[in-house]
């Protein structure tokens, strides 16, 4: 199927947000979505974004019953291993039910790692849910290593509460 990767523009992120909410239905999570366009366009298109993200679109003759043409993305940003130095992040990697199987989630990642090689990133880095065994086979056949069973690793996270009450015991100035 033809299809063109892009950089994300601001007046994306209403398709963006779209797709963020299909992925969250698809894992399974919909009430945990709690950014709006609004936000993305603030964190991805200021002076110093939080993230960068790239789209797939579909020309117009295949375009979905609802009129999309905007039909993947991938959301990726930068960090940073002591040991490895420069690595990039892919946070989410969406493609629509109708269009998957035709290339275009290897386009939006491949073209992720392009990025990150161009940034002399040693490494592309993510996350999969355990039960998503299409996700896990698809990022295994394209070379990733599973850490988790590999070496272990356990991916943690504060937030809410438990976020507010580690930073109220940080040293005062």
């Amino acid at each position: 199927m033809n299809f063109k990767v892009r950089a994300a523009r601001k007046e994306d992120c209403k398709e963006i947000s779209r797709m963020i909410m299909e992925l969250a239905v698809y894992e399974k999570m919909p009430d945990q979505v709690k950014t709006s366009h609004e936000e993305l366009e603030r964190d991805g298109f200021s002076p110093n974004p939080f993230y960068e993200c790239l789209i797939a679109e579909v020309p117009d003759e295949h375009r979905t019953k609802d009129g999309y043409t905007v039909v993947g993305y991938a959301l990726y940003f930068y960090t940073y291993s002591t040991w490895k130095g420069r690595s990039v992040y892919m946070e989410d990697l969406y493609v629509m039910p109708d269009f998957r199987g035709k290339g275009i989630g290897k386009g939006l990642m491949a073209k992720v790692a392009q990025v990150g090689v161009e940034k002399q990133c040693v490494r592309l880095q993510l996350s999969v849910l355990e039960w998503n065994k299409p996700s896990l086979d698809f990022y295994i056949a394209k070379g990733a290593e599973d850490l988790t069973a590999k070496e272990g690793w356990h991916f943690l996270r504060f937030d809410g509460q438990t976020l507010d009450t580690l930073a109220k015991e940080a040293p005062k100035d």
